[in-house]
């Protein structure tokens, strides 16, 4: 009798004890599955460009004033709040390079298709507008831009969540009116 007691003993001590080893074990399974989740979601592009990047040369200086491009939503991806105080518009060419552009007049970023709020929705499509002549202005470094023929420049938008989508291109040649960067 004795030894039947001590063997039930051990069997509930046994499974108690597997029980909370099963436990653990789903708990943290679901941790990892859940910081595998956010990994993927900063690291996947949440916007995209849609269309091609126009740069413009209003006064004929053969120096672009504005570049312009399109943006939308990745496909399957959430609402990206396109906000000041949540995205970060930086800006390089071989002259200058401006982490944050994104005030209003150095850039910034207009709804063309939407609702009317500031977050970008899946079917919504936004416009981002970099006024170069404000850019070299603000940063007192030149008094006209001197972008030109075949240099490069970069655009990067960079939301709050998601990878930043940077926009890379050279000017061509010859500085038209109008130009289609592709």
């Amino acid at each position: 009798m004795e030894t039947a007691i001590i063997l039930i003993a051990f069997v509930i001590v046994a499974a108690a004890f597997a029980f909370t080893v099963l436990n653990m074990g789903v708990q943290t399974s679901q941790k990892s599955k859940e910081v595998i989740g956010t990994g993927l979601a900063e690291a996947s592009s949440v916007i995209e460009l849609d269309g091609s990047v126009i740069a413009y040369d209003t006064d004929n200086d053969d120096a672009p004033d504005r570049i312009q491009f399109y943006i939308k939503t990745s496909a399957g991806k959430h609402p990206v709040d396109l906000s000041q105080n949540t995205v970060a518009i930086a800006y390089t060419d071989p002259y200058i390079h401006v982490d944050n552009i994104y005030d209003g007049t150095q850039a910034n970023i207009t709804e063309v298709i939407g609702d009317g709020d500031q977050m970008l929705e899946y079917g919504e499509k936004f416009k981002v507008t970099v006024d170069l002549t404000q850019t070299y202005t603000n940063e007192g470094t030149y008094s006209s831009v001197q972008l030109g023929a075949n240099d490069k420049f970069s655009v990067e938008v960079k939301p709050s969540v998601g990878s930043v989508l940077t926009v890379t291109r050279y000017m061509p040649p010859t500085i038209d009116p109008v130009m289609d960067l592709g």
